[in-house]
């Protein structure tokens, strides 16, 4: 069943409006905060936050070079326009991490196997493939992050992390919405394999990222299993959104308030539609 023109450009505007306005909102970020990181929490950390930076700051460039192609093949402007917001919102991202890393004397690096794996994947595919690679690591990032402000006392990296999680919930409500479109000429059958060969992806990634990053997970009090089950669980909302049909995962009328440790509420939001 193929989306309705009409439905799908309502749909990217809807997405475009939404990351207009986020980038329009105050971070209020706690910059002059003084709380330093301590020497435990520093070494605790270092590696781990200069590797999320680095991959946060893509340029985006091939996304959204087959996003265009896509949209002029289906007429719908606005979904390139929305894409370049999201990618602009991961950017900023970046720049949050980066920003507090100078504040802390951590060096940012310019490249880490991991970064140029995920980037070489991304060079080999086509707009959804492109997208899976991507969204793999955004569920990824979720526990990554609620690790990340668990592992230190500093109100400021804290306060990074509670604003990114927050994004990171729409931008996997805008990825179930974009990957619904993409799939919804395809058959059940066909959909059920492309998610088992995402799975299995996913998987294989989340045993490099505790490999990477266990160190950070292992302080805020994650276990492997615990960190396994809960990208799943994140895994399986956006299954469930993707696979029931064109553009189940619409934008909440009020964004969900984060809180440390509960971006399962904000998640939650991303359902089918009825």
């Amino acid at each position: 069943m193929r989306v309705p023109h009409d439905l799908a450009v309502k749909e990217s505007e809807s997405w475009r409006r939404h990351f207009r306005n986020n980038a329009a909102t105050l971070d209020r970020m706690p910059w002059d905060d003084p709380a330093r990181l301590s020497p435990e929490e520093l070494r605790c950390i270092q590696s781990s936050i200069q590797q999320f930076q680095l991959g946060e700051g893509s340029s985006g460039s091939r996304l959204l070079k087959r996003g265009l192609e896509h949209a002029n093949a289906v007429a719908d402007p606005r979904f390139v326009d929305a894409l370049k917001l999201f990618v602009r919102e991961e950017q900023r991202h970046s720049a949050y991490l980066l920003r507090f890393m100078q504040r802390e004397g951590i060096a940012a690096t310019s490249t880490h196997w991991v970064d140029t794996v995920f980037r070489r994947l991304r060079v080999l595919a086509g707009l959804e493939l492109c997208l899976r690679v991507l969204v793999s690591a955004e569920i990824i990032a979720i526990p990554y992050y609620e690790a990340l402000s668990a592992a230190t006392q500093s109100p400021l990296l804290q306060a990074i992390c509670s604003r990114i999680l927050r994004d990171e919930a729409a931008h996997l409500r805008f990825q179930a919405s974009m990957l619904s479109r993409l799939s919804s000429s395809r058959s059940f059958f066909a959909d059920r394999v492309v998610s088992a060969v995402q799975r299995m992806f996913l998987l294989v990634t989340c045993y490099v990222v505790w490999f990477e990053h266990g160190r950070v997970f292992r302080a805020a009090g994650y276990s492997r299993q615990g960190f396994l089950a809960e990208t799943f669980w994140e895994f399986a909302r956006l299954d469930n959104a993707v696979g029931r049909g064109p553009l189940r995962a619409s934008i909440p009328a009020e964004r969900p308030a984060h809180q440390a440790g509960l971006v399962r509420t904000a998640a939650a939001e991303m359902k089918p539609r009825d």
